[in-house]
């Protein structure tokens, strides 16, 4: 599991809804970066609305990773720089986006390595 998917269900469970959605916004843009690499052999460089574009043309798992990965980052701004605090269902939202992307990651990984 990636540290920061953790990171953001402690949070989670702890109230820090901002803390939450951030590090889910995290561990799903590093899922993202090692999707793309897995799927595509790069990854997008720039803004983080790059990536959505990059694994829009990466199969069936690209495009639903960029489906994710362009709601989730609607929580960035919110979570990261916005005074106000986020509300429980939005982090709750921004959490599940980025166990998704995490998980997705983790099984597109697994299908490419070799079985012993």
């Amino acid at each position: 599991m990636s540290a920061w998917l953790q990171a953001a269900e402690e949070s989670l469970q702890a109230g820090r809804w901002d803390v939450a959605a951030g590090s889910a916004v995290t561990a799903g843009i590093n899922a993202c970066d090692s999707l793309s690499g897995a799927l595509l052999g790069q990854r997008a460089g720039g803004e983080h609305t790059d990536a959505v574009d990059l694994l829009g043309g990466a199969g069936e798992d690209g495009r639903q990773a960029a489906r994710q990965l362009s709601q989730l980052l609607r929580y960035k701004t919110p979570a990261q720089y916005e005074p106000a605090p986020m509300a429980k269902s939005e982090a709750t939202k921004a959490v599940e986006l980025g166990r998704r992307l995490v998980e997705r990651a983790a099984q597109v990984d697994a299908r490419r390595r070799p079985s012993s």
